[in-house]
């Protein structure tokens, strides 16, 4: 199911779109804004550090370079504006389009904008049945989670956006580059010794990244239905035996709300 209203589109999965039309006046504005921070630290000859006429200061600057400056600037600004009146939540970093191509200084610019929020999960109640089961049926406590996990997953029912899955795509991918790096081997030799190629890699990727999120939203679903909750208490204490973990207080509390999940599962 798809909602329209004049700037707003929302699908089902709850990726979002956004239509902005950047005015000229606004981009002129914005246009002076940008010139004079880079005035502040500008110096050439004949004038003084940040005392250079703003003409001067656009004329030492790439056109291409300002627009890009302008465009951050208005786009960030408007996108704000607009989540902020249209209620939404957006847990990705946004993918812009220029709709009306050449973008230049002396036009209006339309612009699209998507996002998403977080997906909304559905949990058949069946998996209870099934996690009893394998409570009953193993004993291996490796072997009990996996299948748990598998079972929740099965009685799932989301729809992953593309943007996030393409957002965590690009973010596994550079940890890839960064990891193979880091052990003096290229990517293509990588996936060349898993006998894989990059497409092949990538579906496979892609399909871990779902279960992932659909991992994680379940816990997350289980923990608000069955009212698991973290106290301030447990996550201090966290923190004081793992020091890093204070960096990443949202982690922590995951990790933390994660494990209570599983340990109620268990006893299922």
């Amino acid at each position: 199911m798809t909602t329209k209203n004049t700037d707003l589109i929302q699908q089902s999965d709850k990726t979002f779109i956004l239509n902005l039309t950047l005015k000229l006046a606004d981009i002129a504005h914005t246009e002076e804004h940008v010139l004079k921070e880079v005035q502040t630290d500008f110096e050439t000859k004949g004038f003084r550090k940040g005392k250079a006429p703003l003409d001067v200061v656009k004329s030492n600057i790439s056109e291409t370079k300002l627009i890009e400056e302008v465009l951050t600037h208005l786009v960030s600004d408007e996108y704000q504006k607009k989540i902020t009146e249209h209620n939404l939540h957006p847990i990705v970093q946004p993918q812009v389009k220029v709709l009306n191509p050449p973008i230049t200084l002396d036009k209006d610019w339309q612009i699209e904008i998507t996002g998403c929020e977080l997906p909304e999960l559905t949990l058949d109640s069946k998996y209870e049945a099934e996690v009893k089961k394998i409570n009953a049926g193993k004993e291996d406590d490796n072997e009990k989670l996996n299948l748990t996990i598998e079972a929740i997953v099965k009685h799932s029912t989301v729809t992953i956006p593309e943007i996030l899955i393409a957002a965590d795509m690009d973010n596994k991918l550079g940890q890839l580059v960064d990891q193979t790096q880091q052990a003096g081997i290229t990517v293509d030799a990588y996936l060349k010794s898993r006998k894989q190629t990059l497409e092949e890699y990538k579906t496979s990727l892609k399909g871990q990244i779902k279960n992932e999120w659909i991992t994680n939203l379940a816990i997350d679903k289980i923990a608000k239905d069955h009212k698991i909750e973290v106290s301030q208490k447990e996550v201090d204490e966290l923190v004081a035996k793992n020091p890093a973990l204070g960096k990443n207080l949202n982690m922590v509390y995951y990790l933390l709300t994660q494990q209570k999940v599983f340990d109620y599962l268990k006893k299922l």
